[in-house]
């Protein structure tokens, strides 16, 4: 399967994980000048900035070790062009910043709230 193709199939993954734990689809490749969002969803009052990320294998790092630190600055600058964008003041705003970590060999998703 081509790097792509699955990109699209862990953001599906993800997207059909969050679902069932109650979360509701707002928007998915959010994207800006500043960056991309892989999902937008909500979970209560709570808008949900989510980052997936998906590697066939773990042999050089974990999943969760490769997300860095200027990963997370452009997610967050996104998101405030996000809200800005759709008139939602980001101050009273309650935000969460998420990350799906999903690994293929072996099969793991793993789900990480309030991630940054």
């Amino acid at each position: 399967m081509l790097p792509k193709a699955q990109g699209n199939a862990g953001e599906e993954q993800a997207v059909e994980h969050l679902t069932r734990h109650g979360l509701t689809l707002v928007e998915r490749n959010f994207r800006c000048d500043l960056g991309e969002i892989d999902i937008i969803m909500r979970d209560g009052e709570h808008w949900v900035f989510i980052e997936v990320k998906y590697r066939t294998n773990e042999d050089f790092a974990t999943v969760v070790e490769q997300i860095t630190s200027a990963q997370c600055q452009r997610v967050r600058r996104s998101a405030q062009f996000y809200l800005l964008s759709h008139k939602l003041d980001e101050h009273q705003t309650r935000l969460r910043f998420d990350v799906i970590a999903i690994c293929q060999q072996p099969s793991q998703l793993h789900w990480l709230q309030d991630a940054f």
